[in-house]
């Protein structure tokens, strides 16, 4: 094929590489006299319709993204109904041959390279765009002066926030993206976010600092079970010397529930950084003037503290290279800048600080005129003002109080983690209700209209038989690892688990109707897991659930003498929504009567006959929820009547 010429235009050379749809070739512009790189897609995928849409998007999606840190388009077109991608052409290596080659970076290469990511992950967040196919091979280290620069390459799966994907994630059981860099979501068939790819992104540098993968198995299937079921080895545990301060940053980086991640590149470099920067030592205090005699100004004040390691000072003349030294030392804890500086001053520098550094406080400074200034500083979030000419002892009174304060922000982030924890072995509604109202009101009841669901994982118990007990103890936490979150995202709490069923309470607005959508979207995902998963994984039991609604009573049961008590709902809806998954089949959604007659309007209900809910019960009319009513759906795919699932069937 080389020596073609594509649309009259562009030449092909030589083949450089293969992505997910096409095949890259050096090809040489002969209107611009330039080599580029020339993507045309694969004989086998110009005849899906899907496929060429997914090749056009990828063009559309790179050509919004001006950013040095992804690959740049040039052209787009058709030459003999064969789409093409006409890109930049770059020398240099992508980082999987690296890895390969070197097997293990340092923790400061590894930053290197994080931080050019990121910038690359954020431009594509800010557009509404998700790689969703992260991994070493489409991370190019591009040479260029005066030194290298990496590229996002290969957008072939990406999904957009202003264009449907016309072949979804899982409609067919599909796994879109690379399985050991996929997340949690991806792999149970969510639509997935830019906090996919920032998963994807901490699985990468795992490798890079440890040389191997935090998740592996020797099958797909094994393989989707531990990415969402499974711990990964602690890095430090691999390789000796590396910072255990590491161990924690994976912990939050690789988190199964999306929500405990870095909610940014930015933090989640910030983080990184953080940890090469080692223990906290003495109180970082950033400094920025452009007076020539402003460092020697502290220094001298402050010599006694900076030879006891309890400030350590830092200097910038102007806005621009303190933003620069804060992603240095993302750790700094007082910044006290000028207002009026050169280059940036002292305002926009203020509301540029909490993009890179969320908890240092900044402190401003100006002489008394300046009073306008100052007042604008602190509306926009200053922590406090001094006043020129400086005295000490006002200057560290400020700093001391400010130092304490940030002190204190980190400790609450710390308890935050903490309650995150408790949370994992706690009712997530008692730990609000204590949170909010105090212990001694936590333990009061109350009667409140709520509805109840039970999902329970089909005939589990002789398959725990035929396993080793931590073998089958992590086949089911697999399963549950797919059921909660939908049931957590459409507001539902998770009262306790009973063997191998779930039980869930969601009150509030339209709680019948998220516990339903949440019912159809677990039901969808489970079945598109476990089409991935192929057969003999534990996705391939299938699920029975059922769902009832009314009024429960809402309180403490136990003993509070000997300090065990548990929040949870009682009741009969309670009870007949657990009978209900019992005489449940796989892949059913049992209702009675009341809730058909509450729900149809928006989603379609058929009856099943009659089943007995107890054993020796004469049987009762009971009904199967099979999907959300086309008619309570909008044109754009959001359900009415606030109705929103992350997944339909």
């Amino acid at each position: 094929m080389s020596n073609r010429t594509i649309a009259r235009k562009y030449t092909l050379r030589r083949e450089i590489g293969r992505g997910g749809m096409g095949v890259i070739w050096e090809a040489f512009d002969q209107a611009l006299r330039r080599p580029v790189a020339l993507k045309v897609m694969t004989p086998e995928h110009v005849t899906s319709d899907a496929a060429r849409r997914r090749f056009e998007r990828e063009a559309m999606a790179i050509a919004r993204l001006r950013n040095e840190h992804i690959i740049q388009i040039h052209d787009y077109g058709i030459d003999e109904d064969c789409p093409y991608i006409v890109m930049e052409l770059l020398e240099g290596e992508d980082l999987e041959d690296r890895l390969v080659r070197e097997r293990r970076l340092s923790p400061p290469a590894a930053l290197a390279l994080l931080r050019q990511i990121a910038l690359g992950l954020q431009a594509a967040s800010a557009a509404g765009i998700v790689h969703r196919d992260l991994k070493p091979a489409n991370v190019f280290l591009a040479r260029k002066e005066p030194g290298e620069c990496v590229k996002l390459l290969d957008f072939g799966v990406v999904c957009t926030d202003f264009e449907s994907d016309d072949d979804p994630q899982g409609s067919a059981g599909k796994v879109i993206g690379t399985p050991s860099y996929m997340s949690p979501e991806q792999v149970r068939a969510v639509v997935p976010n830019h906090l996919s790819d920032l998963w994807s992104l901490a699985v990468i540098i795992y490798r890079a600092l440890t040389g191997r993968l935090p998740f592996a198995a020797s099958g797909v299937g094994e393989l989707l079970i531990s990415i969402c079921t499974d711990p990964f080895p602690p890095p430090s545990s691999l390789v000796p010397g590396l910072l255990p301060g590491f161990d924690r940053f994976f912990e939050r980086a690789l988190a199964k529930d999306p929500a405990q991640r870095f909610p940014s590149a930015r933090e989640l470099v910030a983080a990184f950084a953080a940890v090469i920067e080692a223990s906290r030592g003495p109180a970082k205090i950033l400094i920025v003037d452009d007076e020539p005699d402003a460092a020697l100004m502290m220094k001298m004040l402050f010599r006694q503290k900076i030879r006891d390691r309890t400030y350590e000072f830092i200097f910038a003349d102007n806005g621009e290279v303190a933003l620069h030294e804060l992603r240095r030392h993302p750790d700094i804890d007082v910044i006290v800048t000028d207002i009026n500086m050169p280059v940036m001053d002292g305002l926009t520098f203020l509301g540029r600080v909490p993009e890179v550094s969320p908890f240092a406080r900044t402190v401003m400074m100006s002489a008394y005129g300046d009073m306008r200034n100052i007042r604008s500083a602190m509306n926009q979030g200053a922590f406090d003002f001094l006043l020129k000419p400086i005295q000490r002892a006002d200057l560290e009174v400020t700093i001391d109080k400010t130092i304490k304060h940030v002190a204190e922000l980190r400790r609450n982030a710390r308890s935050d983690e903490e309650n995150k924890i408790l949370r994992q072995f706690a009712s997530a509604a008692l730990v609000e209700r204590i949170r909010e109202m105090g212990a001694s009101i936590a333990l009061a009841s109350e009667a409140v209209m709520a509805t109840v669901v039970f999902i329970d994982v089909f005939q589990f118990t002789p398959v725990a038989r035929e396993r080793l007990p931590g073998e089958a103890m992590r086949l089911l936490r697999a399963n549950f690892e797919v059921i909660v979150p939908e049931l957590v995202a459409q507001g539902g709490v998770v009262d306790k688990f009973l063997g191998d069923a779930v039980m869930t309470v969601f009150q509030g607005p339209d709680h019948l109707s998220r516990a339903l959508g949440a019912c159809v979207a677990v039901r969808a995902q489970m079945a598109a897991v476990a089409r991935r998963a192929g057969e003999g994984s534990p996705y391939t039991q299938g699920i029975c659930i059922g769902l009832s609604t009314g009024q429960v009573l809402s309180g403490s049961v136990g003993s509070q003498a000997y300090g065990r008590l548990d929040y949870t709902v009682l009741g009969e809806v309670v009870n007949a929504a657990s009978h209900l998954a019992r005489a449940s089949r796989p892949g059913e959604i049992l209702v009675d009567a009341a809730v058909r007659e509450a729900a149809q309007q928006l989603f379609d209900v058929e009856e099943v006959g009659a089943r007995s809910l107890l054993p020796g019960a004469a049987p009762v009319s009971v009904f199967n929820v099979v999907r959300r009513s086309p008619a309570v759906v909008l044109a754009d795919g959001e359900p009415t009547v606030g109705i929103k699932s992350t997944s339909t069937m």
